[in-house]
């Protein structure tokens, strides 16, 4: 049985000071009928003493769950949701704070419409408060995201309606406890990016939608990810894990007159990237992390495609249907851009989701 209407998930890796401001927030919020669990990826730094020790007060509401090293984001998540008892879970990332009604905005939306299963939270930049960082997201017509703003585009409120999006940034967001079991959680075969795509694209399949609301505010501090992990080993993730995600995500839901549409195209503009950055840039670590990404949805074919068997064996909403909801088209002169970097829109050249 639920204990309390929200459940705050926030993953930490050796961000002690960026976790202590996130759960402060929440709790100086005033919203009581929340928990806060803070699932811990094996932090060197003592993120989970210090923060057991500075909110004894709030023991009863706060759960630190420690892992014994990096999972990556997918799986602590998921652990996160194990232990939680409330309703509805909030997922942020530690470098995040919230706006007083943060939660409570959420929580009514759900209470509005049974069949909305994912709610993306209106991000802003921490340092910037004029500033955006994300708004949802949509599907282009070769299988690359297209976000509703640029980051860092300034917030006018022209972003401000209620509006469907296929699925939300982890940094601040919600959904249904019982639509995340429905759909079994995030895929732990995503280490990180895209994990957060993959889950509201399933979630639509289950027939649920995401939406994006305006009125839940949370504040994001852009980049955080490379100064804890370093920019070699961030520049890897993106184009590593984002390469391998992206082309897991639309082999597991796609239907297949898509897959045989879409899916060799995306793979070629990612291909083009990896020569793009040898040739342009002598960069053969991004090239050879691209296709050695390509190399692992080869080799974890039989795998993958199990996953897709069930996805699509749940599946209430075609994708026609759905892509006349979250389907953005983008002229091919808009993916060029992104990867030469002249009109960046996140990481890796704008093709994912920054962290």
């Amino acid at each position: 049985m639920e204990k309390y209407k929200v459940s705050a998930v926030i993953v930490n890796y050796d961000g002690k000071e960026y976790a202590d401001k996130c759960v402060n927030s929440i709790f100086e919020g005033g919203f009581d009928d929340l928990e806060v669990i803070v699932v811990d990826n094996g932090s060197v730094d003592g993120s989970v003493e210090y923060l057991k020790e500075k909110y004894r007060a709030y023991s009863e509401r706060l759960k630190v769950v420690a892992l014994d090293k990096n999972y990556g984001p997918s799986y602590a998540r998921n652990e996160g949701v194990r232990v939680a008892e409330g309703k509805y879970i909030g997922f942020l990332d530690n470098d995040t704070e919230v706006e007083k009604n943060w939660a409570e905005a959420a929580v009514a939306e759900f209470e509005k419409d049974a069949k909305v299963g994912i709610i993306q939270c209106k991000l802003i930049l921490s340092k910037e408060r004029e500033k955006l960082d994300y708004v949802g997201e949509y599907i282009g017509q070769n299988g690359f995201l297209v976000q509703r703003a640029q980051t860092a585009e300034v917030d006018y409120g022209q972003y401000d309606q209620k509006v469907e999006i296929l699925a939300a940034k982890s940094a601040g967001m919600f959904i249904r406890k019982d639509a995340f079991e429905k759909i079994s959680g995030f895929d732990p075969d995503y280490f990180i990016y895209v994990e957060e795509t993959d889950l509201g694209w399933r979630c639509w399949l289950a027939g649920y939608k995401a939406i994006f609301i305006p009125e839940s505010v949370v504040y994001h501090e852009f980049g955080t990810s490379t100064i804890i992990l370093g920019k070699n080993k961030n520049n890897y993730n993106a184009k590593f894990h984002g390469c391998k995600n992206y082309i897991l995500t639309l082999s597991k839901n796609l239907e297949l007159k898509n897959i045989l549409t879409i899916l060799p195209v995306h793979v070629f503009l990612w291909a083009g990237l990896g020569w793009f950055a040898l040739f342009t840039k002598w960069d053969y670590r991004a090239f050879w992390w691209i296709h050695k990404a390509i190399g692992w949805n080869i080799l974890n074919i039989g795998r993958n495609l199990r996953k897709r068997k069930h996805i699509q064996s749940t599946r209430v909403i075609s994708d026609d249907d759905l892509f006349k909801i979250v389907m953005r088209k983008k002229p091919f002169f808009y993916y060029i851009q992104k990867v030469t970097g002249v009109h960046k829109v996140g990481n890796a050249e704008g093709f994912v989701k920054s962290k």
